[in-house]
């Protein structure tokens, strides 16, 4: 099992703390990242530079996550070019977030993101790249709950989970349940530990549905039960890698909270 970070993360926390890109990743790397996780967006944006970096640090690209407004924009192919720009990366799987409920006619909504990524899963298994989703930490994203997620699985042949330990908290539901029920379609893990109090000043924070606040902290620091999810997966016998995710941490200690979550995760043994 591999350890990946999230590279907008990243990006973001030198911008306020003055360190280089490269002076970033390689530290990270020496803590023992292996992989990044990032848009094809950034991808397209920042490939000149980039790529010659990761390969001089030999640190790869362990999948990407991309926007798709399928209620608001049917008929556009953004999903074709997101899957383009993954497979010219050599990811190993792309996050779609199919849009949001935003038209006022749910259903059409509903059928509008179950539409276009099925066109996207059949376009993904041309080019050999798997096609996730998650638990969207959204309040206007209908699949940001166990039930949600669980029927846009059942109803698109071939979609696959990225499991996100943090998100689970929009309607402050288990997410060892959670594990459990998606375990046998997780391809990759999103560790997103989460607070209820901010753990630094610059940071935002989810709104669940209650209304009640949900803070980023680094990996090992809040209320998921990392440990035991570590377990499960090691348990299912889990193949894949784990990504350390830290939107909405704030950017200036970003880094820093990518260290401390690498040094948490050595210290369960991976």
């Amino acid at each position: 099992m591999k350890i990946a970070a999230f590279y907008e993360n990243i990006a973001e926390g030198i911008e306020r703390s003055g360190e280089s890109l490269e002076e970033a990743l390689s530290s990270l790397k020496k803590e023992g990242m292996d992989l990044l996780y990032l848009s094809p967006d950034s991808w397209k944006r920042d490939r000149k530079r980039l790529g010659p970096l990761l390969e001089r640090l030999d640190i790869g690209i362990e999948g990407m996550h991309g926007f798709c407004d399928f209620p608001g924009s049917p008929e556009t192919e953004r999903w074709r070019e997101l899957v383009d720009l993954a497979a010219e990366a050599g990811a190993g799987n792309l996050l779609i977030v199919p849009g949001f409920l935003s038209t006022g006619n749910s259903v059409r909504d509903l059928e509008s993101m179950l539409q276009g990524l099925r066109k996207t899963v059949a376009y993904g298994r041309q080019r050999g790249m798997p096609i996730l989703m998650e638990d969207y930490d959204g309040l206007l994203a209908p699949y940001n709950s166990m039930a949600g997620l669980q029927y846009f699985l059942d109803q698109v042949d071939g979609l696959e989970c990225a499991f996100d330990t943090g998100n689970f908290v929009m309607y402050h539901e288990d997410e060892l349940a959670a594990f459990d029920l998606f375990a046998g379609k997780i391809r990759t893990v999103h560790l997103k530990d989460r607070v209820q109090e901010a753990p630094c000043q610059g940071g935002y924070a989810n709104t669940c549905a209650d209304l009640k606040p949900a803070y980023t902290c680094p990996v090992g620091q809040g209320t998921i039960r990392m440990d035991t999810i570590l377990r499960k997966l090691e348990g299912i016998g889990y193949p894949g890698n784990v990504v350390i995710e830290l939107y909405g941490y704030a950017p200036q200690a970003a880094v820093q909270g990518f260290r401390d979550s690498l040094r948490w995760l050595h210290s369960r043994g991976i």
